[in-house]
This record gives C-alpha cells, structure tokens and sequence, in this order.
C-alpha cells in the first residue's frame, strides 16, 4: 500500500528537523534531525552559518526519515513540501537558490546602524523590517559576494526558491508588507541602499510556489514535480502547529533561542500592551486563524544552555553517546523542583561563562552533573514565566501551556538520548506555570505549521479547521502539583533577583525582535 504524505522542514539554529505526516489521518510517519551546521561569529556582533550544511541535513535528514516510514509503513509518495526557519536571518542566493556566502543568522547584530536607517525611512521596526537591515549591510560589507547574488531571502524563502526555483517573501502580517512608495523609497533613496533583490513578489504562507525541481529532488529521495507550498518563520509556523486558535492557549517553543506565544483577543492584546509597552512583542495571528492577536518572546539561550551544559558534561566520555545522555537525563528528571538548589544564571552574548558549572548558582561540592542537567531545563521555563508575569499579574489570560521540542521535554531524540522524554520535564513546567500542560502528538510545533501549510497548499484540506483538527491533538496533560505552588514561586523570585544582578537577557529587547 502507498502512504500519502506530507513533508515538513523546520531550520531551526541548532538542528534541521524534517517530518513526515500521514495525509489522510494526520498521524506523524516518521521524523528525522541533523545539525544545522557550526555558527561562525569571525568579530564583534558577527552570527554566520553556511547555508550548503542546512541543504546537507535537509537532504540527509529527508532520506532518513522516508526510509524510516517505508520500513514501517510501505511506499510513501510525498503530496507536497513546505518549509520553516528562523528569522530574520539573511540568505543571499544565486538563481537557483544556492548560497553565495555565509547566511547572517537573526542573531548576528552588525547591520543594528541600517536598521535604525530603515526604521526612519519606513516607520516601522523590529521584525516589521524582515532581512531587509542585514540586506543593506551584507550589499555594503560583502559587495564581491554581493555582486553574485540573484535574491536577498528569508531562510524558509531561500529553501522554496531551491526547491521550486520560485522567488518569493512569504509572510502573514500585513504591516511588513512594501507597497509601491515604500519599494519607490528603498530603491530610489541614498539613504535606503536597498535593491530589488531583497523586494521579490510577496504571497501568503501556504501558496502554490510550483513542482519540486528534478535537480534537487534527487538529493532529497523525493519524486520530481511534488508542489512545493510557501512556508513561513518558525515562530509562527508554532503558532499555527500548536493549535492557537482560540485565546488562552499558549506554546512554549524550546529550541536553541526559545520563546513563547499566546493567543489573545484583540482588546485584551491592547489593555496588555498598554499596560506594559516595549515588554512583549505583538502581532496578529497567522491570517488563517482570525482576529486573534499574539503575544510573546523571544529569547537568545535558553535551550541553548541546555545544549551547552549536555556537550561539556559529556565532552570526556563521547564513546558513550547516547547511553550517556539517557543516564544523565533520567538523573536530573528523579531530581525535585529547584534541583537541590541550583538555579540557571540566564543566558546572553555578553555574560559566557567559563565552564558549565559557572553557568548556575548555588553549585556546592555536593552537586553532581545531573543537579546542572535539572537546573537547565528548568531555567528555560523560567525564562519564560519571568517574561509573562507582569502580563499574567494584569490578567493576560493564559489557561493552557502547550509545549514543543527537546529542550521542554516534549519530545525526546539525540539531546536526551531517548526515544521518549521523561514526565519529569513537562511536569516541572506545569508546577512553574501554575498552569496545565500539554503534549501534543506532534511535539515539535514549527514542524507541524509546516506540514498544515503543506497541507492547505496542496489541497489535502480544505480548511484550516480540517488541518488543525486531522494534526493538533493532545496527546498527554500535566496538571500543576498545588503542594509545590510556593516552592515555585520562590523560585521564579530568586530567577528574577539573578537576571537583575547578573545583566542577563533584557527580556523587553529580546521580546521585541531587536
């Protein structure tokens, strides 16, 4: 029997993630990582990677996990591909949408002077602006590489262009969108530096791009000709692969940055924002799910820590692997809520600490590798309910945390060292939020907004309703344990004592997309 399928890429910062879902039913076939490639910082403010290791893990990951669903589940045809990555992160391409140079990830600060040029010629900013800032300083800085790029694209944009040959700027929110006297501004303005090459044609997530290439399909093991579907940026690909669809509901992302999002209605949006201006970033919701409004943030290392702490703790024994990671992992999940006194120091570009153990307080000689493990994790959680108290204090309603990747404990894979996460992990962030938590069957969010664009695009669904019903549902609920609700208040108390003291992440920068 042939299994149709949709196929979904993630790009996230530290790992290409590619998904494979059953067409009819919605059921995950198969899922497959690879890193994303070593990031480059060569001076001050400076975040590269090279865009040919993404296709590299696209490809090799693409392959593992159609033969992962072929051994299970007989012949897969693929119906149809769509792509998210992370932004805004600049990729400049030839024609056929290979790169010409190092792509300027979103965390890469150098074009901060352009972005303040552009702001002043549009009257917008932050993530409004999209790669257009890094655009301007990769023309300046870079021109010989310049002079051989055909586009300047977003990382999901750069991937449809390899793969259909179509060049496009793929976005929901309409307030990025470049009407003709702003095009006119950017390209006719000393002050603007912008050409045509970072301005293609602008479509809506979830559009018809054209057939895959016979030229790349074969690095992919996918059949020429399948449609290739526009994608969209990872956040809110989670957004829309989390289920956001009513007010209430939030996800929180993991990842190598992480972030969170919430769902809300459009006066509450504004009651909060008033309230609270600068400290959470806001936009509307992806175009299929309505009037809602998202809040949320950003941030520069909170899954990152993790990842960090795991390579050094393990950096003595690598013939272990992932027997390894499964040992130190059960360990900090036996661990009780604060591990033992341990807390996260949080994590920016301008306070990298030495070893690992200089990454946390309350280290004592008593405290083993797994007490590190433990305090990670739930720094990341931290992170994140340090960013929405104030919101939660002035009744930003939150009834419902769902959560996606490895570095939330949604999903287990190489990270861990097992095929499943330990309940520990999404139980801690129930006790945290003070909230229920859930895991969905597709535990990783951007992947399965991927896979319902391809879905909507392809026609497989006729709705975003039929999407989200056929591929977001709840798998497992973790209720908050009432009798560990001051332990963690506390907890989030002496977080928010360490972010002040430390200078760590400037929650209000990084929740603007700055």
């Amino acid at each position: 029997m042939t299994r149709a399928a949709l196929l979904a890429i993630d790009l996230g910062t530290s790992a290409v993630k590619v998904l494979l879902i059953d067409a009819e039913s919605g059921v995950p076939l198969a899922a497959a990582r690879r890193s994303s490639g070593v990031e480059r910082s060569n001076e001050r403010g400076a975040a590269e990677q090279d865009p040919d290791e993404w296709w590299r893990a696209i490809s090799a990951a693409t392959r593992e996990a159609i033969s992962a669903a072929e051994s299970s589940s007989g012949r897969i045809e693929v119906r149809a591909i769509s792509v998210c990555g992370h932004g805004p992160t600049l990729v400049p391409v030839r024609d056929d949408g290979t790169a010409v140079g190092d792509a300027l990830l979103w965390r890469d600060e150098r074009s901060a002077g352009d972005a303040a040029v552009l702001a002043q010629l549009l009257g917008r900013s932050g993530w409004l602006l999209g790669e257009l800032p890094k655009a301007r300083w990769f023309a300046r800085e870079r021109p010989d590489a310049a002079a051989d790029a055909t586009w300047f694209l977003s990382t999901w944009d750069a991937l449809a262009l390899r793969l259909s040959g179509t060049a496009v700027a793929s976005f929901w929110d309409p307030a990025r969108s470049l009407t003709p006297s702003d095009r006119a501004r950017l390209l006719g303005s000393s002050e603007g530096g912008i050409d045509a090459r970072a301005m293609p044609p602008e479509v809506q997530p979830g559009t018809h791009l054209g057939p895959l290439l016979a030229s790349v399909a074969a690095d992919l093991g996918v059949a020429a000709g399948v449609p290739v579907i526009a994608g969209s940026n990872d956040g809110l690909a989670a957004v829309l692969g989390a289920g956001l669809a009513r007010a209430g509901v939030a996800v929180d992302v993991g990842g190598s940055a992480g972030g969170v999002a919430v769902a809300a209605l459009p006066d509450e949006a504004e009651r909060i924002l008033a309230a609270l201006p600068g400290a959470l970033w806001a936009g509307p919701a992806p175009t299929p799910l309505g009037d809602l409004r998202i809040l949320g943030g950003a941030f520069g290392g909170t899954g990152r820590l993790l990842d960090l702490v795991v390579a050094e703790l393990l950096a003595d024994a690598p013939g272990e692997g992932l027997a390894a990671r499964a040992d130190l992992f059960a360990a900090a999940a036996a661990l009780p809520l604060g591990a033992e006194g341990v807390v996260a120091r949080p994590l920016n570009s301008s306070n990298q600490r030495a070893t690992a153990r200089d990454h946390f307080d309350g280290v004592n000689a008593s405290h083993r590798p797994e007490h590190l493990v433990r305090a990670a994790i739930e720094g990341g959680a931290l992170a994140v309910a340090a960013l929405l108290a104030p919101a939660r204090e002035r009744g930003l309603l939150i009834d419902t945390l769902r959560l996606s990747g490895p570095a939330t404990g949604a999903v287990g894979g190489p990270l861990s060292g097992s095929p499943l996460a330990p309940d520990a992990f999404p139980q801690l962030r129930a006790d945290l939020f003070a909230l229920p938590v859930e895991v969905l069957r597709i535990p990783e969010a951007a992947a399965a907004g991927a896979a319902i664009l391809a879905g909507i695009g392809s026609g497989t669904y006729a709705t975003i309703s039929e999407a989200l019903d056929a591929l977001v549902q709840v798998e497992r609920t973790y209720e908050p344990t009432p009798a560990r609700a001051e332990q963690a208040r506390e907890l989030l108390v002496r977080y928010e004592s360490l972010r002040k003291r430390d200078g760590g992440i400037d929650l209000r920068a990084d929740a603007r997309g700055e």
